[in-house]
């Protein structure tokens, strides 16, 4: 019961922040329909019937007249409420999925991203998403439903009270309509990580990056075969789901056929006993009729109401996993102004959810504010992942990361994060105009072309606006029209000007932003940035960290870190670690060999 509540606040609040009003007359208006539609229809043939058998012209005409504007009421209050019901669907939609966006995207790490039965239930839900946002029309049409059954069982008991019995025997038609969706949806649950794949193997198809590859490795039927297979074995598990489903809800409608004949027999029989006029059999045939329509209507309320409410209970799951993961650890703390001493990382040992292996451990070090770091390593090391925990996108397994003494749990999530600018060797194309794809690197400045500018040029990008149709206002990318493709490259300066908005942030990390450039470029590129992270060391004891496989740029940083198997085994200058670490020396020694051929 308690999960129900929480489900019902929920649409609540949905409803609330929608347009209440407009639900509670779209609701109204499909009470009038049915009711004057459906039921009232069989009471005015009623009185036609038995006007006409007694004679009785006046009762004839009024029923007519009561018939007729019954029937063209019916019709135009059902396309208002209709109209009605579509915005509200298409108006809540907007205000769920928003709120799917938001909870997806509050949560602070990315584990609900990377873990298999997390994306299973955040598919589910994207999956179920027009059945959640179609719940003002779903609960509107039961409340009418509802009015539609208690008119018609007053007038079922107007002819006989037994005749009452015939909307009862509809009620197993309800349940086992229920438990034919139940076995739909555990089907369909059981799949999801199979139509996921299905997927996936789609997007390898019709999409652009990997075309290449499909290509050159002849891939195209490989691919073909694997969804097709996935989408047979979904198909076959989800059509025996169904099968046993109808057998299922079968059951229920002979019930109710049963009560269907039976109530009209009786009605012709006390008619013929002389207890009940021609009218009332016509009336109860049409009831009869009409409870059948109710039934199926009831039944498909019930599925919709039903995965309503599953789909319901994933975003609150959603909803409350965003809100337990940004619980902070011990006593919240300021994020500071300024870095006064370091960053350390202090016994930090880390595995991702769901693994043995750690990634990670045991790691100490400390990084000096104002400092640039280079983090070296084989691939696989654990690099990038001391990345992720320094933005907070996982919390070690074991340990601390301490910002001048205080423990990075404890500072809030998003504050934090406005204190950092990152570059990644993965970078998001966002295919906005130019300002926009740099500028969002600071939102308060997005609309600064100036800065933006400022930007391109520290990415030694700055010939790329002018080269543009309509300079920084160019739209990027070639997925809406008139867009502008750009090559790997500058893309890749895109993103790191985007990392370079930022005036002073407290934390600046560079992990292979440049992979896409040549060694020569890469070099000058940093050699441009060493100067301005100097000045911003001085402001605010900025902290770059910086993860390059071309140890010439990696030769800039104040601190190198080398990291093998998990582990950091060494520590120092360039040429404290030519001396001194044996791994950081042979693998500067591939690089330099890489560099000269």
């Amino acid at each position: 019961m308690s999960e129900l509540r929480r489900v019902g606040r929920l649409l609540y609040d949905a409803m609330r922040r929608d347009d209440p009003r407009k639900a509670a007359i779209a609701v109204a208006l499909d009470v009038l329909a049915g009711t004057a539609g459906f039921v009232l229809t069989g009471l005015w043939l009623k009185l036609m019937v038995d006007g006409a058998a007694a004679g009785d012209q006046r009762t004839v005409v009024l029923a007519g007249v009561a018939l007729a504007g019954s029937v063209g009421l019916s019709g135009a209050v059902t396309v208002w409420s209709g109209t009605l019901f579509q915005d509200l669907h298409e108006s809540s939609a907007l205000v769920l999925m928003q709120d799917v966006m938001r909870y997806s995207s509050d949560v602070p790490g990315i584990e609900h991203h990377e873990r298999p039965e997390y994306a299973d239930r955040v598919a589910l839900l994207r999956s179920s998403s027009r059945v959640l946002t179609n719940f003002v029309a779903t609960c509107g049409r039961s409340i009418s439903l509802a009015a539609r059954i208690c008119v018609t069982a007053v007038l079922l008991a107007s002819v006989h009270p037994l005749l009452l019995a015939l909307p009862l025997l509809a009620l197993p038609s309800v349940w086992t309509g229920g438990r034919a969706n139940r076995i739909v949806e555990a089907a369909t649950e059981a799949t999801a990580e199979r139509v996921r794949q299905q997927d996936h193997l789609f997007d390898l198809a019709t999409s652009p990056s990997p075309a290449k590859e499909l290509r050159i490795f002849a891939l195209s039927e490989e691919v073909i075969r694997r969804q097709s297979k996935l989408w047979v074995d979904v198909t076959e598990v989800m059509a025996g789901a169904k099968l046993r489903a109808g057998f299922v809800r079968s059951l229920g409608w002979l019930t109710f056929a049963a009560g269907y004949v039976g109530s009209i027999v009786f009605a012709v029989a006390e008619a013929s006993a002389g207890a009940a006029t021609p009218g009332d059999v016509l009336l109860v045939v049409a009831l009869a009729s009409d409870v059948g329509g109710q039934v199926a209507k009831a039944v498909a309320l019930a599925s919709e109401s039903a995965g309503i409410h599953r789909a319901a209970q994933r975003l609150l799951w959603l909803r409350d996993y965003s809100t337990a993961a940004r619980q902070p650890v011990g006593d919240p703390a300021p994020v500071p102004h300024a870095l006064c001493r370091q960053i350390e990382f202090a016994g930090v040992s880390f595995r991702y959810p769901g693994t043995d292996a750690e990634v990670l451990s045991e790691v100490d070090v400390r990084i000096p504010a104002g400092s640039v770091v280079a983090v070296v390593g084989e691939n696989g090391a654990g690099k990038s992942t001391l990345v992720k925990l320094l933005t907070r996108c996982y919390d070690p397994s074991t340990g601390r990361i301490l910002v001048d003494g205080v423990d990075l749990r404890r500072l809030d999530v998003d504050e934090w994060r406005r204190r950092l600018s990152a570059g990644f060797q993965d970078y998001a194309r966002f295919q906005f105009l130019l300002r926009e794809s740099v500028g969002i690197g600071d939102l308060d400045r997005i609309d600064n072309a100036s800065a933006v500018e400022l930007a391109l040029a520290r990415s030694q990008a700055a010939d790329l606006a002018p080269g543009l149709p309509h300079g920084v206002e160019t739209q990027l990318g070639t997925m809406f029209e008139g867009g502008a493709e750009l090559s790997e490259g500058q893309w890749q300066k895109v993103a790191i000007a985007r990392s370079l908005m930022a005036d002073a942030p407290l934390l600046l990390i560079l992990d292979e932003p440049t992979s896409g450039l040549d060694a020569t470029a890469e070099h000058a590129l940093f050699e441009r940035y060493a100067a301005a992270a100097a000045e911003a060391a001085a402001s605010v004891g900025t902290v770059t960290v910086l993860i390059s496989h071309r140890f010439s740029t990696v030769r800039l940083a104040d601190l190198i870190v080398v990291i093998d198997k998990s582990r950091i085994v060494a520590t120092g200058t360039h040429d404290e670690l030519m001396a001194g670490c044996k791994l950081y020396a042979e693998l500067y020694a591939i690089s330099a060999r890489g560099y000269r051929q």
